[in-house]
């Protein structure tokens, strides 16, 4: 069945990405968001594209073909947003034979789906990314994790291109709320806050968070045992600054990756589990407040020169229960379809395509086959969607 007149709900990474696909189909497409364009999640992500830490196998391919994808994308928009510039992995924790067990697991299972990753000591680190002290963040020395085709995503630029897409094409966002979704033999029926009815032919839920207010199994942000670790997330924004830092860092003690505009976005592992102790405003500005003057010290530790934190975000995760993308119609009649991933960012440009291609009914057997094959492991009706996986370890499992 084709989809004429599709309604996308969300206009975040996935959202964008999603309508901008199937607009340059010829569908005519409603993009709506209860707030703005990547007003949530998207617009506060450390945006790591990578897929080193992706278990099992179809999700790291499905990571690994999104990074490709992103090329795609980017050459046709004409963008400069997506960096290729490389990042570094390295953990000083536990003892040294520990470390060294961490890279040989990790480079088996890498080398195992033919993915980019080199071994690199000390001084071939002081080589890659010279302004960083690496005797800091390595003081026993040891080897650590380069991987050469990942990068980061400048998601402001990567939302103007889609949205200056989007807009050339006759799609803007409007702002909107879902209260109810349904479907039947004839269209799909989306309920709005100010009592509207649309009757698209199809309808993408791509709200991230907000999925779960519309059936989807994703992760509570409103819980009443509050944030957690698992949940939310502290990231930082540094002022511009001239150090020249070129790749993505990501260590044990601090991440951190270059942007367009000078600015550096920071994380730091260390601090990731007092999230639960912004239980409310008041409590949330006082911890982001020490979370920054945490942030600051540990840059000057690590570049050698006093960097100004300003803004600290409390960042709620697009997170589906188990961990893993909810990507398929969701009802019956095949008119609902779900769009939901943590690791938006990496997906995006992937996902989108293949979505289009889904509502599309495929434009050949070679695309409907592909995105069948792609996500039969990430479908909404899964066993295993609904039950809430663990925290696991924060560095490089982004």
């Amino acid at each position: 069945m084709t989809r004429t007149d599709v309604c996308v709900i969300g206009a975040g990474v996935l959202g964008l990405t999603a309508a901008r696909e199937l607009a340059s189909r010829g569908h005519t497409v409603t993009l709506l968001d209860a707030e703005a364009p990547f007003a949530g999640a998207s617009h506060r992500s450390f945006a790591w594209i990578n897929a080193n830490n992706k278990p099992p196998h179809a999700y790291h391919r499905l990571n690994a073909l999104g990074m490709e994808e992103h090329d795609r994308l980017q050459d046709e928009l004409g963008g400069q947003w997506f960096h290729r510039c490389g990042s570094v992995l390295a953990s000083s924790a536990g003892t040294p034979e520990q470390r060294a067990e961490f890279i040989s697991e990790r480079l088996d299972r890498l080398y195992a789906e033919h993915y980019p990753a080199e071994p690199v000591t000390r001084d071939d680190l002081a080589g890659l990314e010279p302004v960083v002290d690496w005797a800091h963040l390595l003081p026993d020395g040891g080897e650590a994790l380069f991987f050469p085709d990942e990068g980061y995503l400048d998601a402001d630029l990567f939302a103007a291109g889609l949205l200056n897409d989007l807009a050339s094409r006759g799609v803007t966002v409007q702002q909107g709320r879902v209260t109810h979704l349904a479907s039947d033999a004839v269209s799909a029926h989306v309920l709005l806050d100010n009592g509207v009815e649309l009757t698209p032919d199809a309808v993408v839920v791509a709200a991230g968070a907000g999925s779960r207010a519309l059936g989807l199994p994703v992760a509570d942000l409103a819980a009443q045992e509050g944030a957690t670790a698992r949940t939310h997330s502290f990231l930082g924004l540094s002022v511009p600054t001239d150090v020249p830092l070129g790749r993505v860092v990501i260590t044990d003690v601090i991440n951190v990756r270059p942007r367009h505009d000078g600015r550096l976005w920071i994380q730091l592992p260390g601090v990731e589990h007092r999230v639960a102790e912004a239980v409310d405003a008041t409590s949330t500005d006082a911890v982001c407040d020490e979370v920054r003057h945490l942030m600051e010290i540990e840059l000057e530790k690590i570049l050698g020169t006093p960097v100004p934190v300003p803004t600290v975000y409390l960042s709620g995760r697009s997170l589906p229960e188990d961990g893993f993308p909810l990507v398929g119609f969701t009802d019956e009649p095949r008119r609902i379809y779900a769009l939901v991933a943590h690791s938006g960012m990496t997906l995006s440009a992937l996902l989108g395509r293949l979505v289009a291609e889904e509502l599309d009914g495929g434009s050949g057997a070679g695309e409907a086959g592909e995105a069948a094959e792609l996500l039969a492991s990430f479908r909404p009706d899964r066993s295993a969607a609904s039950e809430p996986a663990p925290s696991t370890p924060f560095i490089g499992r982004q």
